[in-house]
């Protein structure tokens, strides 16, 4: 339009718009590309209803990890089972215990005769003791008879509601297939306060009770950061939310991996964790957390105080802030269950003393040691939190197809004609009129200086309604 323009100042008007137009498209267009290459994200949350819930595994551990009568009845000195309880301690105690050269050579030779992991199993509380009665939705089933043990930092634990493929993959043994409390899982249990160690443990909490956990399956438990704690006493209602997260994989704008792990067959993002500190601390010390899994030597109480403490306290904090420089991303789909408590107390004397013979626990005290546990999902649904791209390529083009027709009034055909347009006044300014010149004069036919003129006009002005 400046080009037709009559007057100065309609062509600075037309020349005026058409640079803040083509500033505005080339904005515009910048910032479109420029997201794109974010690869942004948006996460879609969905309701669903679902006839049945696959029960989570649940873990168990008794906040104190050696009987009392098995330390008496072994010989055991207070000392050697602080020291020992130091192999579960990654960060220091607040109370640290002042030993001599001498004991501490006494208490390496004493640990280095012991079978480490017999000492474990021998001195923690066994399941048939911990877990009295189970039942799901009413069917009265074995604890024990499939419960896995586990070993955390609160000492050896039990894991119920599992099976396990013959591949080795972990699945869930119930399902929940309606709404109420009755409907879940319910346990008995006796924490056997009256076999607590009662001397100070360095790295060891001194409360009465368990600690409860739940986590998927295939994953490891996370009892020692995501227990909740229950005191012996208290009929326990844990109601269970979940919620489904899908998450786009690495090659397609997420971070989500999935492959197999060493000691765990499907991925999660706990068990990356695990390998990774195991990993680290065996490059550092040359040896494995005692509750790790492996078959490489166990860090001694030594090797702990020395070495893997310290290295603990610079090192091992990085791998959660900085988990995408170790490798551990998100799974590709992960369960999440958000956990509300609430407590009442347990029966009176008789109606307790009845319960506790029908257990076949002895005793006066069973108001001190008896957990009622009942677990069960709050509702038969569940949440999704789903990743999907943000844009994709085609809705990047269209917008920058509007922007066009927004800011410049163009399209993709016009934009091609105003190449066409270039492209033949460059020819025609660098080529024939070089061309023109260089012909000698008396080759070129005279023709009137008017009609010259008028066709040279006629020529251009076609060239210009073309476009």
């Amino acid at each position: 339009m400046a080009y037709h323009a009559s007057n100065t100042p309609e062509k600075i008007f037309w020349i005026s718009a058409c640079t803040i137009g083509f500033g505005l498209l080339v904005s515009q267009i910048f910032l479109l590309l420029s997201r794109y290459s974010t690869h942004p994200i948006n996460t879609i949350v969905t309701r669903h209803y679902a006839d049945e819930l696959s029960f989570p595994a649940v873990t168990l551990c008794n906040f104190n990890s050696f009987k009392a009568s098995y330390i008496a009845a072994n010989n055991i000195t207070e000392s050697q089972v602080r020291y020992f309880r130091e192999m579960f301690n990654v960060v220091p105690s607040y109370f640290k215990l002042n030993r001599s050269q001498a004991e501490v050579q006494q208490l390496d030779a004493w640990i280095d005769s012991l079978d480490i992991m017999q000492f474990v199993t021998d001195a923690a509380f066994t399941c048939e003791e911990t877990i009295r009665f189970c039942q799901f939705s009413g069917e009265v089933f074995d604890c024990c008879a499939e419960a896995l043990p586990v070993l955390t930092g609160h000492g050896l634990c039990w894991t119920l509601g599992v099976r396990t493929h013959s591949n080795g993959t972990r699945y869930s043994r119930f399902a929940q297939y309606f709404q109420s409390s009755d409907a879940g899982l319910s346990a008995w249990v006796n924490v056997h306060s009256e076999d607590y160690t009662d001397f100070y443990i360095p790295g060891s909490t001194q409360d009465q009770g368990i600690r409860i956990n739940f986590h998927l399956p295939h994953s490891p438990t996370t009892v020692d950061t995501d227990g909740y704690a229950v005191p012996p006493g208290v009929h326990t209602y844990a109601y269970l939310d979940v919620t489904k997260y899908i998450s786009l994989r690495s090659d397609n704008w997420g971070d989500c991996v999935n492959f197999p792990l060493p000691h765990y067959n499907v991925y999660s993002y706990e068990a990356c964790v695990n390998n990774i500190i195991a990993s680290e601390i065996w490059d550092q010390c040359h040896c494995r957390l005692i509750f790790q899994l492996g078959d490489t030597p166990t860090c001694k109480p030594k090797d702990m105080i020395t070495c893997v403490q310290p290295f603990a306290s610079d090192q091992l904090t990085d791998i959660s802030v900085q988990r995408e420089s170790y490798g551990c991303w998100n799974p590709c789909e992960d369960w999440k269950f958000q956990v509300t408590m609430s407590y009442s107390s347990l029966p009176k004397s008789r109606a307790l003393k009845f319960i506790a013979e029908t257990l076949n626990i002895t005793g006066e005290n069973a108001r001190e040691n008896l957990i009622l546990l009942d677990m069960s999902f709050k509702s038969l649904d569940f949440f999704t939190m789903q990743q999907q791209k943000a844009t994709t390529i085609t809705e990047t083009l269209s917008d920058i197809g509007g922007q066009l027709g927004l800011f410049v009034g163009a399209s993709i055909i016009t934009m091609f004609e105003a190449c066409g347009f270039a492209l033949v006044k460059i020819y025609y300014n660098c080529f024939w009129l070089k061309r023109k010149k260089s012909v000698p004069k008396q080759t070129l036919r005279k023709v009137p200086s008017n009609r010259s003129s008028v066709t040279h006009d006629s020529t251009e002005n076609k060239e210009l309604t073309s476009l």
